[in-house]
Protein backbone atom coordinates (compact mmCIF):
# COMPACT_ATOMS: atom_id res chain seq x y z
CA UNK A 1 0.00 0.00 0.00
CA UNK A 2 2.56 2.40 0.66
CA UNK A 3 4.15 1.76 -2.73
CA UNK A 4 1.13 2.56 -3.69
CA UNK A 5 0.55 5.59 -2.45
CA UNK A 6 4.42 6.61 -2.98
CA UNK A 7 3.77 6.30 -6.51
CA UNK A 8 0.51 7.66 -6.66
CA UNK A 9 1.78 10.83 -5.31
CA UNK A 10 5.01 10.75 -7.17
CA UNK A 11 7.28 10.66 -3.97
CA UNK A 12 10.74 10.15 -5.77
CA UNK A 13 10.83 14.05 -6.29
CA UNK A 14 10.27 14.71 -2.51
CA UNK A 15 14.51 15.31 -2.68
CA UNK A 16 13.61 18.35 -4.20
CA UNK A 17 11.77 19.95 -1.04
CA UNK A 18 13.46 17.82 1.92
CA UNK A 19 17.18 19.11 1.38
CA UNK A 20 16.17 22.99 0.83
CA UNK A 21 14.28 22.14 4.03
CA UNK A 22 17.65 20.92 5.72
CA UNK A 23 19.40 23.85 4.76
CA UNK A 24 17.23 25.97 6.87
CA UNK A 25 17.19 23.48 9.81
CA UNK A 26 20.96 23.12 10.43
CA UNK A 27 21.25 26.93 10.09
CA UNK A 28 18.46 27.40 12.71
CA UNK A 29 20.41 25.39 14.90
CA UNK A 30 21.82 27.29 16.93
CA UNK A 31 19.58 30.32 16.42
CA UNK A 32 16.69 28.93 17.75
CA UNK A 33 18.56 27.91 21.19
CA UNK A 34 18.82 23.91 20.60
CA UNK A 35 20.09 22.75 23.93
CA UNK A 36 17.32 25.19 25.83
CA UNK A 37 14.60 23.83 24.33
CA UNK A 38 15.67 20.77 22.03
CA UNK A 39 12.43 19.06 22.70
CA UNK A 40 10.47 21.45 21.15
CA UNK A 41 12.89 22.75 18.56
CA UNK A 42 12.74 18.69 17.43
CA UNK A 43 9.02 18.37 17.76
CA UNK A 44 8.41 21.73 15.65
CA UNK A 45 11.37 20.81 13.18
CA UNK A 46 9.03 17.60 12.38
CA UNK A 47 6.25 19.08 12.07
CA UNK A 48 7.08 21.35 9.57
CA UNK A 49 8.98 18.33 7.77
CA UNK A 50 5.49 16.78 7.55
CA UNK A 51 3.75 19.88 6.39
CA UNK A 52 6.30 20.52 3.54
CA UNK A 53 6.11 16.25 2.77
CA UNK A 54 2.06 16.24 3.03
CA UNK A 55 2.29 20.25 0.35
CA UNK A 56 5.22 18.75 -2.36
CA UNK A 57 2.84 15.14 -2.73
CA UNK A 58 -0.49 16.90 -2.16
CA UNK A 59 0.65 19.28 -5.27
CA UNK A 60 1.95 16.40 -7.19
CA UNK A 61 -1.47 14.61 -6.63
CA UNK A 62 -3.60 17.85 -7.14
CA UNK A 63 -1.45 18.25 -10.19
CA UNK A 64 -2.89 14.52 -11.94
CA UNK A 65 -5.98 14.78 -10.20
CA UNK A 66 -6.84 18.33 -12.37
CA UNK A 67 -5.58 17.36 -15.66
CA UNK A 68 -7.75 13.85 -15.46
CA UNK A 69 -10.66 15.94 -14.79
CA UNK A 70 -9.70 18.32 -17.50
CA UNK A 71 -9.83 15.41 -19.94
CA UNK A 72 -13.05 14.07 -18.61
CA UNK A 73 -14.80 17.42 -18.99
CA UNK A 74 -13.56 17.40 -22.58
CA UNK A 75 -15.70 14.09 -23.00
CA UNK A 76 -13.34 11.37 -22.68
CA UNK A 77 -13.90 8.14 -21.19
CA UNK A 78 -11.30 7.52 -18.13
CA UNK A 79 -10.13 4.46 -20.54
CA UNK A 80 -9.52 6.51 -23.02
CA UNK A 81 -7.29 9.22 -21.67
CA UNK A 82 -3.77 9.15 -22.21
CA UNK A 83 -1.09 11.59 -21.47
CA UNK A 84 2.19 11.95 -23.18
CA UNK A 85 4.21 10.41 -20.14
CA UNK A 86 2.82 6.52 -19.20
CA UNK A 87 3.35 7.46 -15.84
CA UNK A 88 1.41 10.41 -15.41
CA UNK A 89 -1.49 9.79 -13.46
CA UNK A 90 -1.60 5.95 -14.05
CA UNK A 91 -2.72 4.58 -10.79
CA UNK A 92 -5.78 6.80 -11.10
CA UNK A 93 -6.67 5.73 -15.36
CA UNK A 94 -6.32 2.32 -14.11
CA UNK A 95 -8.69 2.95 -10.99
CA UNK A 96 -6.46 1.45 -8.24
CA UNK A 97 -7.36 4.98 -6.81
CA UNK A 98 -11.07 6.34 -7.40
CA UNK A 99 -10.96 9.75 -8.40
CA UNK A 100 -13.64 10.44 -5.06
CA UNK A 101 -10.74 8.70 -3.14
CA UNK A 102 -7.46 11.03 -4.59
CA UNK A 103 -10.27 14.27 -3.37
CA UNK A 104 -10.45 12.58 0.23
CA UNK A 105 -6.36 11.68 0.04
CA UNK A 106 -6.39 15.69 -0.87
CA UNK A 107 -8.50 17.12 1.32
CA UNK A 108 -6.54 14.80 4.10
CA UNK A 109 -2.94 16.41 3.16
CA UNK A 110 -3.44 19.89 2.93
CA UNK A 111 -6.04 19.88 6.01
CA UNK A 112 -3.07 18.53 8.16
CA UNK A 113 -0.44 21.18 6.33
CA UNK A 114 -2.97 23.92 7.18
CA UNK A 115 -3.30 23.30 10.49
CA UNK A 116 0.34 22.82 11.02
CA UNK A 117 0.90 26.32 9.73
CA UNK A 118 -1.91 27.68 11.95
CA UNK A 119 0.44 26.38 14.87
CA UNK A 120 2.94 28.12 13.95
CA UNK A 121 1.35 31.24 13.07
CA UNK A 122 -0.21 31.20 16.80
CA UNK A 123 3.71 30.29 17.93
CA UNK A 124 5.91 32.65 15.56
CA UNK A 125 2.94 35.12 14.64
CA UNK A 126 1.71 36.57 11.12
CA UNK A 127 4.94 36.28 9.40
CA UNK A 128 4.22 32.92 9.11
CA UNK A 129 0.95 33.54 7.78
CA UNK A 130 1.96 35.52 5.38
CA UNK A 131 4.60 32.81 3.90
CA UNK A 132 1.23 30.35 3.87
CA UNK A 133 -0.67 32.72 1.93
CA UNK A 134 1.79 33.34 -1.03
CA UNK A 135 2.68 29.89 -1.27
CA UNK A 136 -0.81 28.47 -1.45
CA UNK A 137 -1.42 31.26 -4.19
CA UNK A 138 1.71 30.35 -6.22
CA UNK A 139 0.73 26.31 -5.46
CA UNK A 140 -2.93 27.36 -6.87
CA UNK A 141 -1.10 29.95 -9.84
CA UNK A 142 1.36 27.05 -10.77
CA UNK A 143 -0.93 24.92 -13.19
CA UNK A 144 -1.23 27.36 -15.06
CA UNK A 145 1.67 29.63 -15.01
CA UNK A 146 3.56 27.37 -18.06
CA UNK A 147 0.55 29.93 -20.17
CA UNK A 148 2.09 32.89 -19.19
CA UNK A 149 6.25 31.40 -19.03
CA UNK A 150 6.01 31.63 -15.35
CA UNK A 151 6.34 28.26 -14.01
CA UNK A 152 10.33 27.96 -13.25
CA UNK A 153 9.86 31.49 -11.42
CA UNK A 154 7.29 29.74 -9.24
CA UNK A 155 9.19 26.71 -8.73
CA UNK A 156 12.15 28.66 -7.74
CA UNK A 157 9.98 30.74 -5.06
CA UNK A 158 8.19 28.16 -4.25
CA UNK A 159 11.28 25.45 -3.08
CA UNK A 160 13.44 28.30 -2.72
CA UNK A 161 12.99 31.45 -0.43
CA UNK A 162 9.66 30.50 0.10
CA UNK A 163 11.17 27.33 1.88
CA UNK A 164 14.08 27.58 2.81
CA UNK A 165 13.30 30.96 5.02
CA UNK A 166 9.65 30.57 6.00
CA UNK A 167 11.18 26.98 7.47
CA UNK A 168 14.21 28.94 9.32
CA UNK A 169 11.88 31.77 10.42
CA UNK A 170 8.88 29.41 11.64
CA UNK A 171 12.04 27.67 13.95
CA UNK A 172 13.39 30.81 14.49
CA UNK A 173 11.43 33.69 14.62
CA UNK A 174 14.00 35.46 12.85
CA UNK A 175 15.39 36.42 9.01
CA UNK A 176 19.24 36.01 7.91
CA UNK A 177 20.85 37.83 5.38
CA UNK A 178 23.16 34.49 4.20
CA UNK A 179 20.57 31.87 4.65
CA UNK A 180 18.44 34.60 2.23
CA UNK A 181 21.38 34.23 -0.50
CA UNK A 182 21.06 30.25 0.13
CA UNK A 183 17.88 29.91 -0.98
CA UNK A 184 17.76 32.12 -3.85
CA UNK A 185 20.69 29.74 -5.02
CA UNK A 186 19.12 26.63 -4.13
CA UNK A 187 15.75 27.68 -5.87
CA UNK A 188 17.76 28.35 -9.29
CA UNK A 189 18.98 24.96 -8.86
CA UNK A 190 15.66 23.35 -8.43
CA UNK A 191 14.57 25.57 -11.44
CA UNK A 192 16.81 23.52 -13.45
CA UNK A 193 14.72 20.14 -13.57
CA UNK A 194 12.02 21.82 -14.48
CA UNK A 195 13.74 23.28 -17.39
CA UNK A 196 15.75 20.05 -18.80
CA UNK A 197 12.38 18.29 -18.48
CA UNK A 198 10.60 21.36 -20.58
CA UNK A 199 13.57 20.83 -22.79
CA UNK A 200 12.83 16.53 -23.51
CA UNK A 201 9.25 17.56 -23.33
CA UNK A 202 10.00 20.66 -25.93
CA UNK A 203 8.02 19.28 -29.34
CA UNK A 204 5.22 18.49 -27.18
CA UNK A 205 4.86 21.78 -25.44
CA UNK A 206 4.76 24.12 -28.54
CA UNK A 207 1.49 21.64 -29.74
CA UNK A 208 -0.05 22.00 -26.02
CA UNK A 209 0.87 25.97 -26.20
CA UNK A 210 3.13 26.04 -23.19
CA UNK A 211 5.20 28.86 -22.61
CA UNK A 212 8.15 27.30 -20.78
CA UNK A 213 11.69 28.76 -21.42
CA UNK A 214 13.02 26.40 -23.69
CA UNK A 215 9.89 27.19 -26.26
CA UNK A 216 10.04 30.88 -25.37
CA UNK A 217 13.84 30.91 -25.82
CA UNK A 218 13.20 29.03 -28.73
CA UNK A 219 16.26 26.82 -29.53
CA UNK A 220 17.76 23.80 -27.54
CA UNK A 221 21.62 24.45 -27.37
CA UNK A 222 20.76 27.78 -25.90
CA UNK A 223 18.41 26.71 -23.29
CA UNK A 224 21.56 24.74 -22.52
CA UNK A 225 23.60 27.76 -22.26
CA UNK A 226 20.88 29.31 -20.21
CA UNK A 227 20.90 26.34 -17.65
CA UNK A 228 24.89 26.91 -18.04
CA UNK A 229 24.23 30.17 -16.61
CA UNK A 230 21.68 29.40 -13.70
CA UNK A 231 24.15 27.11 -12.33
CA UNK A 232 26.76 30.09 -12.25
CA UNK A 233 24.87 32.60 -10.94
CA UNK A 234 24.52 29.82 -8.23
CA UNK A 235 27.73 29.11 -7.81
CA UNK A 236 28.44 33.00 -7.87
CA UNK A 237 25.75 33.69 -5.19
CA UNK A 238 27.92 31.29 -2.45
CA UNK A 239 31.04 32.67 -3.14
CA UNK A 240 30.42 35.73 -2.99
CA UNK A 241 28.08 35.11 0.49
CA UNK A 242 31.80 33.62 1.51
CA UNK A 243 33.38 36.91 0.96
CA UNK A 244 30.87 39.71 1.41
CA UNK A 245 30.11 38.19 5.12
CA UNK A 246 33.42 36.58 6.00
CA UNK A 247 32.08 33.47 6.48
CA UNK A 248 34.30 29.79 6.37
CA UNK A 249 35.73 28.87 2.86
CA UNK A 250 33.69 25.81 3.66
CA UNK A 251 30.63 27.56 2.02
CA UNK A 252 32.37 26.77 -1.14
CA UNK A 253 32.22 22.73 -0.69
CA UNK A 254 28.56 22.91 -2.27
CA UNK A 255 30.09 24.40 -5.38
CA UNK A 256 33.46 21.94 -5.80
CA UNK A 257 31.88 18.85 -4.91
CA UNK A 258 28.45 19.32 -7.46
CA UNK A 259 30.73 20.69 -10.27
CA UNK A 260 31.26 16.72 -11.41
CA UNK A 261 27.02 16.60 -11.72
CA UNK A 262 26.99 20.27 -13.09
CA UNK A 263 29.00 18.75 -16.08
CA UNK A 264 27.25 15.12 -16.87
CA UNK A 265 24.13 17.23 -16.82
CA UNK A 266 25.10 19.86 -19.38
CA UNK A 267 26.70 17.57 -21.37
CA UNK A 268 23.97 14.87 -21.33
CA UNK A 269 22.06 17.66 -22.39
CA UNK A 270 23.72 18.57 -25.54
CA UNK A 271 23.73 14.53 -25.93
CA UNK A 272 20.38 14.58 -25.86
CA UNK A 273 19.50 17.68 -28.43
CA UNK A 274 22.19 15.99 -31.14
CA UNK A 275 20.54 12.52 -31.03
CA UNK A 276 23.83 10.35 -29.88
CA UNK A 277 24.03 6.77 -29.09
CA UNK A 278 24.82 6.91 -25.42
CA UNK A 279 24.98 4.19 -22.54
CA UNK A 280 23.55 5.52 -19.61
CA UNK A 281 25.92 4.68 -16.37
CA UNK A 282 24.64 5.92 -12.84
CA UNK A 283 27.58 6.63 -10.89
CA UNK A 284 27.60 7.28 -6.85
CA UNK A 285 28.94 10.38 -7.24
CA UNK A 286 26.12 11.75 -9.21
CA UNK A 287 23.87 10.83 -6.52
CA UNK A 288 20.87 7.87 -6.66
CA UNK A 289 19.22 7.07 -9.42
CA UNK A 290 16.55 4.56 -8.05
CA UNK A 291 14.45 1.84 -9.42
CA UNK A 292 16.90 2.03 -12.37
CA UNK A 293 16.33 -1.65 -14.01
CA UNK A 294 12.81 -0.85 -13.86
CA UNK A 295 13.36 1.98 -15.73
CA UNK A 296 15.69 0.32 -18.50
CA UNK A 297 13.12 -2.13 -19.27
CA UNK A 298 10.47 0.28 -19.79
CA UNK A 299 12.86 2.17 -22.23
CA UNK A 300 12.52 5.12 -20.27
CA UNK A 301 16.37 5.69 -19.20
CA UNK A 302 17.04 8.47 -21.58
CA UNK A 303 14.77 10.86 -19.98
CA UNK A 304 15.12 9.12 -16.48
CA UNK A 305 19.08 9.75 -16.35
CA UNK A 306 18.71 13.37 -17.15
CA UNK A 307 15.68 14.09 -14.50
CA UNK A 308 17.67 12.43 -11.93
CA UNK A 309 20.91 14.21 -12.53
CA UNK A 310 19.09 17.34 -12.39
CA UNK A 311 17.48 16.41 -9.48
CA UNK A 312 20.13 15.23 -7.80
CA UNK A 313 22.24 18.92 -8.37
CA UNK A 314 20.14 20.28 -6.52
CA UNK A 315 19.60 17.82 -3.68
CA UNK A 316 23.11 17.56 -3.33
CA UNK A 317 23.95 21.25 -3.37
CA UNK A 318 21.65 21.36 -0.77
CA UNK A 319 22.86 18.53 1.55
CA UNK A 320 26.55 19.84 1.40
CA UNK A 321 25.67 23.16 2.11
CA UNK A 322 23.24 22.17 5.08
CA UNK A 323 26.20 20.22 6.49
CA UNK A 324 27.81 23.14 6.28
CA UNK A 325 25.33 25.58 8.01
CA UNK A 326 25.11 22.96 10.68
CA UNK A 327 29.40 23.40 11.04
CA UNK A 328 29.17 27.14 11.08
CA UNK A 329 25.91 27.77 12.90
CA UNK A 330 26.41 25.19 15.94
CA UNK A 331 26.14 25.83 19.47
CA UNK A 332 28.49 27.71 21.35
CA UNK A 333 29.04 24.78 23.29
CA UNK A 334 31.27 23.66 20.28
CA UNK A 335 32.46 26.90 19.61
CA UNK A 336 36.39 26.16 19.87
CA UNK A 337 36.05 22.79 17.82
CA UNK A 338 34.28 24.93 15.25
CA UNK A 339 36.45 27.91 14.92
CA UNK A 340 39.64 25.23 15.06
CA UNK A 341 38.09 23.72 12.17
CA UNK A 342 37.05 26.54 10.27
CA UNK A 343 40.23 28.56 10.75
CA UNK A 344 41.90 25.51 9.96
CA UNK A 345 40.04 25.73 6.28
CA UNK A 346 40.91 29.51 5.66
CA UNK A 347 44.20 29.04 6.05
CA UNK A 348 44.37 27.00 3.53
Amino acid sequence: MLNKFKELTRAYSLPVSITPFLIALCAAYSAAGFYDNGILFGANALLILIAIVLLHLGGNLFDDYRDVLSELKKGKNLSDINFRNKEKAKLILNKTYSLKSIAKILAVMFSIAVLIGLYFTYLKGETVFYFMVISAILCLFYPKSAKYGLSEIVITLLFGPLLINGAYYALTGTFDVQIILFSIASGLLTSILLIAHSLMDYEYDITTDKKTIPVLIKNKPETINFIGVIILISYILIIYTTIKYETAKLFLAPVILTLPVSYKLIKSLYDYINIKDVQFIPKWYLGVMENWEEIKKNNMAYFMYRFYLARNLASIFNIILALVCLLCFTPDIFREYRLEIIHTVNFF
